[in-house]
């Protein structure tokens, strides 16, 4: 998935770095579940994220799509498929045995193991803003002071999942264009022109495990589990 093979970043300035890590790299690849190569023959995938109301943000959103619009090899995400993952939990399969796989009572426990782990954080607002880019993905920067990196581990140490690498995002676009491919002059010319630039604010108030339907192109994601965070000031401490 997009961001995959982006490297690990945290701290304040985990964004500046992923920016200018992809100016200095210059390369794009193949991102989005769409890579044939990362969906490698399954039909769903399973996911805990972070839904977002994306039709009261769609104002601040176009200008980015637009500017992203000309380029034959962006793949812009419809307002129905975005979301913020916060971990990838598996390929759902009958008879799990490659990497990967997991049997479908491992999405009972995997809601269970989130509640007990979430029970005790609070609800917190984000700001989404500014554009920025991994080598498969156009994606929005999510600001919190830290919450939503925060939610992730709490759930991966609750639920025994990897913590993916990279800082949270909102995936605006995947780029799809063989591996290694210089990414043009005025395409991170577009980007910069929205590196500062505010979305809007979104409250996080619950976590849904979700499938997706590999088979499909942009499918809503479909929720097997949503998990309420508290209502509070803050987040509990990860």
């Amino acid at each position: 998935m997009a961001g995959a093979r982006a490297g690990t970043f945290t701290g304040v300035d985990a964004y500046e770095r992923v920016w200018q890590r992809f100016v200095r790299e210059g390369r794009l690849e193949f991102g989005g579940y769409m890579d044939p190569n990362w969906r490698d023959g399954h039909e769903r995938s399973a996911s805990f994220i972070v839904p977002v109301d994306a039709a009261r943000l769609r104002g601040r959103l176009e200008p980015l799509r637009e500017a992203l619009r000309p380029f034959p090899f962006v793949s812009l995400h419809p307002d129905r498929f975005l979301h913020i993952t916060l971990v990838m939990a598996g390929f759902p399969a009958e008879r799990p045995g490659r990497e990967g796989e997991i049997p479908p009572g491992r999405l009972a426990e995997l809601e269970e193991g989130a509640r007990e782990a979430l029970s005790r954080f609070e609800a917190f607002e984000a700001r989404l803003e500014n554009l920025n880019a991994f080598p498969g993905a156009a994606f929005v920067e999510v600001h919190d002071e830290g919450q939503t990196e925060r939610l992730r581990s709490v759930l991966c140490r609750g639920c025994g999942l990897k913590k993916p690498p990279g800082p949270p995002h909102l995936t605006l676009a995947y780029f799809q264009a063989p591996d290694g491919v210089p990414a043009p002059p005025a395409l991170i010319s577009a980007i910069e022109r929205y590196r500062r630039w505010p979305v809007g604010t979104l409250l996080v108030d619950r976590v849904e495990l979700s499938l997706l339907d590999l088979k499909r192109r942009y499918p809503p994601p479909e929720p097997l589990a949503s998990i309420p965070l508290r209502r509070g000031s803050g987040a509990a401490p990860g």
